[in-house]
C-alpha cells in the first residue's frame, strides 16, 4: 500500500464513520428551548422528528405531537407535508445516494487492496476515485441545500432560536473528506500509472539490450 493509499483510506473510513453518524442522528436542526412559551419543535435528523405539544398549524386537527418518533411513523401523516417540503426532500435524497455511494466505495477499496491483481490496481484505483467524487458531489448538494434552508423562518416554529447542530456538521466534515479521499485515489492512480508505464520502458530496453548482446555473440 502506498502512501497515497494509506491517506486515502483513513479519509475514506472517516467520512463513512461521520456521515453514517450525521445520517442517523436527529441533530441536523435543534431547538435551543429558549423560546417564550410552550417549545412545540425540539429536534430534527434526516429520518426522526422530536417534538412537543407539537400541531397542525392551520389547525385543521385537534392533535398535539410530543416525543421522538421517525419521520414517516403513521402518527406523522397528518403533518408530513410540514416535516418533509420540497427543499427536505432533495436533502433526504441526496444525502442518501452519497451515502450509498461512499459506502460502495469503501467496498471497492477493500475489494482494490485485497482482491484485484496489481496489474489492475491502477484502474481499481481511478474507478474508486470517481465514484467517490460522485458521491461527495450528491452529498454537497444535500448539505447546502439544508444549510441554506435548514433553519429558514418558513418550516419549524420558533426559528429565531433554531440552529444547525452537530449531525449536520458532520455530515459537512464528512463530505469534505469523501473529495478528499477522492483526489488521494485518483492522484495514487496516475502516480501508479507512471511508475508502471517507466517500468515497462525499462523492461523493453532491458530487453533490446539483451538481444543486441545475444546477436553480437
Amino acid at each position: 500500500m502506498s502512501k497515497l493509499q494509506l491517506a486515502g483510506s483513513i479519509a475514506i473510513f472517516s467520512a463513512a464513520l461521520f456521515v453514517i453518524i450525521a445520517f442517523s442522528t436527529p441533530y441536523w436542526l435543534v431547538s435551543d428551548g429558549k423560546q417564550p412559551g410552550e417549545k412545540k419543535f425540539e429536534k430534527l435528523g434526516l429520518w426522526e422528528a422530536c417534538l412537543d405539544k407539537f400541531h397542525d398549524v392551520n389547525f385543521r386537527y385537534d392533535i398535539e405531537f410530543s416525543g421522538c418518533r421517525w419521520i414517516f411513523d403513521e402518527e406523522y401523516n397528518i403533518i408530513i407535508k410540514i416535516l418533509e417540503p420540497a427543499f427536505f426532500v432533495v436533502v433526504q435524497v441526496f444525502f442518501t445516494l452519497g451515502f450509498v455511494g461512499l459506502l460502495l466505495g469503501c467496498m471497492l477499496l477493500i475489494a482494490a487492496l485485497f482482491c484485484v491483481p496489481t496489474d489492475k490496481e491502477v484502474f481499481a484505483m481511478k474507478l474508486l476515485g470517481i465514484v467517490l467524487f460522485i458521491s461527495s458531489a450528491f452529498c454537497t448538494i444535500a448539505v447546502i441545500t439544508f444549510g441554506a434552508r435548514g433553519d429558514g423562518r418558513d418550516w419549524m416554529p420558533d426559528p429565531d432560536h433554531n440552529f444547525l447542530s452537530w449531525s449536520f456538521a458532520l455530515g459537512v466534515v464528512g463530505t469534505f473528506l469523501d473529495y478528499l479521499a477522492a483526489v488521494l485515489f485518483i492522484v495514487d492512480s496516475r502516480v501508479a500509472k507512471k511508475q508502471l508505464e517507466k517500468q515497462t520502458k525499462q523492461e523493453y530496453h532491458m530487453e533490446e539490450t539483451k538481444n543486441k548482446v545475444t546477436t553480437v555473440i
